[in-house]
Formats: structure tokens, sequence, C-alpha cells
């Protein structure tokens, strides 16, 4: 049962920390020249237990622009489904994460996130308000019989909060050649019904690391998470390999456990607006 238990736990949170270890560049940007991805970009990563398969974490950017609040938006959605193999151990998780994004400044218009596990689930809709400088979230669950929740928060000037999924994407038109090993990094972010300030995460370096895709040259992250009384183990537990290109997409997480560990790897990709070099052995 405790085994279980971590399972449930850390294959939801692995998307946050997923996020969180992406999305800190975030803070300096202001209008944008470049966006780094295209519509139709599409990445599927694979998510593993120890010697577990627990599922597979696809990203991908629709093919059509959306109109949001009065602009032009991207959308974005995440999606993450369990294995079979975690099925055998009475866990069904199949989660969906949605982004707007403005195609201009890559802030966030609007957040929608539909969260199934086994029996429960969780809808949830975040929208910004930049003139407002407010952001209304709407939330129904089953726990609560599926009764609406609305609550306001307040949020600072237009790119200086993220979603989950709209702060990662922002981090891909960053410079980051400037940053040095043991730069601290911080993020804001608003996430289930609550505002995390101050998110610090560690830039460890640059790594050269293998993938059954090939090896590739990547900026290590390491987000700054409590041990204490948590399921996670070690002094720097989660650590996030990024493509060190102009591409900027996450290759591989891992993160080590109280029991075991976890690793996200990409998988496949396709649509990417520039070449991505992977070295085949």
């Amino acid at each position: 049962m405790m085994l279980v238990c971590h399972i449930k736990r850390f294959f939801c949170l692995c998307y946050c920390f997923l996020f969180f270890s992406l999305s800190a560049l975030h803070a300096k940007s202001a209008n944008l020249d470049y966006a780094p991805f295209d519509r139709g970009e599409s990445l599927e990563y694979q998510v593993y237990y120890s010697f577990i398969h627990a599922g597979t974490v696809t990203m991908g950017v629709d093919e059509q622009l959306h109109h949001m609040h009065g602009h032009n938006c991207y959308r974005v959605e995440v999606k993450g489904t369990s294995s079979n193999g975690l099925g055998v151990l009475g866990i069904k998780i199949a989660d969906v994460w949605e982004s707007y994004l403005d195609v201009e400044l890559l802030c966030p218009y609007r957040f929608c996130s539909h969260i199934q596990e086994n029996n429960y689930v969780r809808k949830e809709r975040i929208d910004f308000d930049y003139k407002k400088k407010q952001a209304k979230v709407e939330v129904v669950e089953s726990t609560h019989s599926m009764d609406k929740e609305i609550s306001y928060y307040p949020i600072p000037s237009q790119g200086q909060i993220k979603d989950l999924v709209s702060g990662y994407y922002a981090l891909r038109a960053i410079d980051t050649t400037k940053l040095k090993p043991g730069d601290k990094l911080t993020l804001n972010v608003l996430h289930d019904q609550q505002i995390y300030d101050n998110i610090e995460i560690v830039f460890l370096g640059k790594k050269m690391i293998t993938t059954k895709l090939g090896a590739i040259m990547t900026l290590v992250f390491a987000p700054l998470v409590p041990t204490n009384d948590s399921i996670f183990a070690g002094e720097r537990p989660v650590e996030a390999y990024i493509s060190d290109d102009a591409n900027k997409i996450p290759i591989k997480l891992k993160a080590n456990l109280v029991v075991g560990a976890v690793d996200i790897e990409l998988s496949s990709y396709k649509g990417l607006k520039e070449e991505i070099s992977f070295q085949k052995p």
C-alpha cells in the first residue's frame, strides 16, 4: 500500500516539477520577437518508476491559433495517462492540462485542467485578467459533489505569473547563455488554488546525457524541494535536463524518492522549429 501511495503521489507531482523546473526563466521576459516553437509541435515522454513503466506524457501545440480575451493565442495541451502496469496496482490516472498563451508575450490568458485519479475528478479553470490584476479560479471536484467553487487571486503585472504549462513555453524564448553553475532562479506560479512565490531552482551546469534517442548536451536544473516529511529523498532529489539548443525542450527528468526512483524521458518528437542534434551511438 505504501508503494502504491508513493507512485500515485509522484505521478501527479512529476508534471508539476517538470514545469516548475523548466519555467523559472520567464521573469525577465518582455515582448518576444521569436517564438522557438511552431504550431503542430508534439513531444512524447515515457514515465518509469524503478522497473515499472508508469505512464506516458504528451505535450503539443495546436495547429490553429485561438482567440482568447481579445488576443490571438497558442493553445498548448499536456496529457498524462497511467500505464497498464499501474492498472495492475489499482491505479488509473488520466490528466489533461491546457494553456492559452498570447502569441507575442507568451503569457497565459486561460488555463484549464482535468484531473482524474481512479474515481476522483477535479476540474479547474483559471482566467487571467491583467487589467484588473487578478485571476479568477473556478474549481469543481467529486469530493464536493462537483459544486463549483470560485475564488480570486491577485496577480502582478502581465507576464510575471504563470500556470504550470505557460512557464515552460516562455522559458524557451529566453537567452540562457549567461547562466553559470550555482545561479539561482525564481518563479511565481498559480497552481491548485495557491500562489507559489519565489520558487528557487539552481542551475547545475551543462551535461551530456545518453537517452534511447541518442546522446545530447543538456542544461541541468534542480528545484529546491523540501525533503522533510515528503516523498523525496536526497540533497537534490529532482533534476531536469533541457536541450542546450534553440528548442530548449525537456529531455529527461529524474527524481529520487523515499521508495524507489522515477525517470521521465523524451521518447519521440515532431514539428520542432529547429533541428535537434542527438548523437547516435
